[in-house]
């Protein structure tokens, strides 16, 4: 919360927020913001108690105009005696914070869905923070999808190799492979829809009526365990090539009507 609220009172209008967690163990956060960026001053400085450049221009909550203001230089400062690494990678354009929390130190919640179960609520986090937001532009996803939102919006720019977009990644706290990073440059690593605070995370929501009515048949098409099995391959390469997983495939059948159900979520653990 604190790292989304800095990059709005910059006055960011795009906020990405990459998050991967790796051994099972340690969570790395980096969030990249398009706003005013921090003053070479105080670039080696920020983490440092009572550091700011807003200390005469305190920001109150709108949703909640009682609570005490932020911008104290303090934020960051406790930020980063709970975390095992943070640092300022690039001071503007744009700016890039990252930080590293031990959760075996710092415990993160689980998202209690029924729908889309988590070990980590983080992206729920930044979809409340984007309903009371309405200036900014919010973006939830892995290191790789991040990256080409980055591109897609033009935060950066895709005239580079593969290898010297891997190398600019990584000085933005991003880390992927060289196979990754040439993945994006051909456009098959799609850029992510931005958070709208919905509580859906942003997802389009496509309704479709069905023309004409069913007749009176009673044809029904049931698949069997083969041809289940060869549908799940297909589903797992899909998802395979845009970082999710699917799981629990099952299916109903009526008369004149197949429903294929997966449950697709993105992993949680180091990925390649």
């Amino acid at each position: 919360m604190e790292l989304l609220r800095n990059a709005r009172d910059a006055g960011a209008r795009n906020i990405y927020v990459a998050s991967v967690l790796r051994r099972r163990r340690y969570r790395t956060l980096t969030v990249l913001d398009d706003g005013q960026g921090v003053d070479e001053r105080y670039a080696t400085l920020i983490f440092e108690p009572g550091v700011t450049t807003r200390h005469l221009n305190p920001t109150i909550e709108a949703v909640d105009p009682n609570s005490p203001p932020h911008g104290a230089g303090l934020s960051l400062y406790h930020i980063r005696n709970l975390a095992v690494r943070s640092s300022l990678l690039s001071a503007a354009s744009p700016t890039s914070i990252t930080v590293t929390f031990d959760t075996r130190v710092l415990p993160e919640r689980s998202l209690q869905s029924t729908t889309r179960p988590s070990r980590s609520n983080l992206r729920a986090t930044v979809e409340n923070f984007a309903r009371t937001s309405r200036t900014s532009a919010f973006y939830y996803a892995q290191p790789a999808k991040i990256l080409a939102s980055l591109i897609k919006n033009h935060i950066i720019h895709n005239d580079e190799s593969a290898v010297e977009l891997v190398e600019l990644a990584e000085a933005l706290g991003l880390r992927i492979s060289t196979r990754t990073a040439q993945k994006i440059k051909n456009g098959e690593i799609p850029a992510i829809e931005r958070i709208d605070g919905s509580g859906d995370g942003g997802r389009r929501r496509v309704m479709t009526e069905r023309g004409g009515e069913v007749d009176g048949s009673t044809a029904l098409l049931d698949l069997g365990d083969e041809q289940m099995s060869r549908i799940a391959v297909i589903l797992r390469e899909a998802a395979h090539a845009s970082y999710v997983e699917v799981h629990d495939l099952r299916q109903s059948s009526r008369p004149g009507e197949i429903t294929l159900t997966a449950r697709v979520r993105e992993p949680e653990d180091e990925y390649e």
